[in-house]
């Protein structure tokens, strides 16, 4: 079975029938779930920047979720923005992603160190026991190396490299395998953390371009895009969206309305 490399968020099954959840708008209750999932997605331990919300959900709504109970709202006011309360009680935090990241380095080396306090039989006892068997590096080499050093040549260390968070919050979904290598190349220059905040910004930029535009996450990987800072807006000469493109057919058209209108009552 494939593993499955999304990642979740955590919420309570009956926290749509507390009291302050259940007077919330559909557009409240939609931005709480919606507010969550992008700090998850971002790694902003539940504070949303006030950009953000007024673009994704609206000052009204934020309003709401910052009065919705006298003494524990869903919001509440922060420098800068909002904070969602009790975030890190529920949802996987910065610090827990680098406790991990850590112990998942202790253990590995904790491994090796282990492996070096058992000897090393000599080639020529080796030989002996399997007189069959290919000698694939010379007795010399076999003696000397001790088996610290060959186990660190081959331990592969476990630790996260936030992969299945950056694909998560990519526009495009072609290319995964590419992406991946990218990715490993890309965090040898850049903290993966530090990389996946750029990489929200630019996927969430107002004047990203639509996702069919957007290039392959391993072309922005490669060509260490995240240094060109948020999106430019587009100039009159790119392509419309697909969203101005519609207003403008309904503009024609009500246009035309209006002219077969005026050439009616002038007949």
């Amino acid at each position: 079975m494939t593993k499955d490399d999304r990642l979740y968020a955590r919420f309570d099954i009956g926290m749509d029938e507390h009291p302050k959840i259940m007077r919330l708008s559909d557009a409240a209750f939609r931005a709480m779930f919606e507010a969550t999932l992008y700090c998850r997605r971002q790694l902003t331990d539940g504070f949303l920047d006030e950009f953000v919300v007024l673009k994704m959900w609206g000052a009204a709504v934020a309003a709401e979720l910052c009065v919705n109970h006298p003494e524990r709202p869903s919001w509440t006011v922060v420098e800068g923005g909002w904070q969602i309360r009790d975030y890190s009680e529920h949802q996987t935090t910065r610090a827990d992603i680098e406790a991990k990241r850590d112990a998942g380095r202790k253990g590995g080396l904790a491994k090796a160190k282990q492996a070096a306090s058992k000897p090393v039989a000599p080639a020529s006892e080796v030989l002996e026991q399997n007189s069959t068997a290919p000698l694939a590096i010379t007795e010399t080499e076999t003696e000397t190396e001790t088996e610290t050093e060959q186990v660190l040549k081959h331990l592969s260390i476990s630790e996260p490299d936030h992969f299945a968070e950056f694909w998560s919050m990519w526009p495009r979904s072609e290319g995964k395998a590419e992406a991946r290598k990218a990715w490993g190349k890309a965090v040898t220059k850049i903290d993966p953390l530090d990389l996946l905040a750029l990489v929200g910004v630019y996927a969430h930029h107002p004047n990203r371009p639509e996702a069919e535009f957007v290039p392959h996450a391993s072309t922005w990987l490669n060509g260490e895009r995240w240094t060109d800072g948020p999106p430019v807006a587009r100039s009159s000469s790119q392509r419309p969206t697909k969203d101005a493109r519609a207003l403008s057919l309904i503009e024609q058209g009500r246009a035309m309305d209006e002219a077969q209108e005026r050439k009616e009552l002038s007949a």
